[in-house]
């Protein structure tokens, strides 16, 4: 069986090839759909609402200061509300950039969090086959250790490629995730049903 957490069950190399794929693909796409949605959807609404908070707040404001400043005149309501809805959109247009970096540094440490727990979840699962056809072909303990090493270098690079392409540091990290697939490449390598063979003798 090509997909299974049954360390027991035999891998081949073609298995472990699709394995590899699948998991990839899964957990890259959960990686940036997380990341966007924590660094994009949540701080964009949290700031929209801040943002009209601001302008509302301004607008009251200044609504107030047109109405006393009126006192004894002929006060134009209307006028009035226009003119406090303009000076409330100028001060939430202005203070719309911090804002969004205060949701944006609100929300980073769960887009973190998330990230870490697409590697561990990506790591582990990519171990099991990797256990399993370290089984498969009677490889050492020792190249099953470096080969896990590896899973774990390789899922974290992928799972923090969101946060790395999003401050320009996936280059810089790259090796990272290609020395990973380099630990456990020897077990493309190995032969298929040794374990079997072994048992058999």
């Amino acid at each position: 069986m090509t997909f299974s957490l049954d360390l027991t069950k035999p891998l081949s190399r073609v298995g472990l090839i699709l394995n590899l794929v699948f998991l990839t693909v899964v957990f890259s796409a959960i990686s940036w759909l997380s990341f966007g949605f924590m660094t994009n959807t949540l701080p964009t609404s949290g700031a929209h609402e801040a943002e009209q908070a601001i302008a509302q707040k301004v607008q009251d404001e200044t609504f107030s200061k047109l109405k006393s400043a009126a006192k004894g005149k002929v006060f134009d309501e209307k006028a009035a509300i226009e003119e406090a809805r303009t000076k409330g959109l100028e001060a939430a247009t202005k203070e719309a950039k911090k804002v969004h970096h205060e949701a944006v540094e609100l929300w980073a440490p769960f887009a973190i969090f998330l990230l870490l727990l697409s590697a561990i979840f990506f790591a582990g699962f990519l171990s099991i086959a990797l256990l399993r056809r370290v089984n498969d072909a009677a490889a050492s303990a020792l190249l099953g250790f470096i080969a896990i090493a590896g899973a774990f270098a390789y899922a974290t690079f992928v799972a923090f490629e969101p946060f790395l392409t999003h401050h320009d540091l996936t280059k810089t990290w790259a090796p990272a995730g290609i020395i990973g697939l380099v630990l456990f490449l020897p077990l493309f390598f190995k032969g298929e049903n040794q374990g079997h063979t072994d048992d058999a003798h």
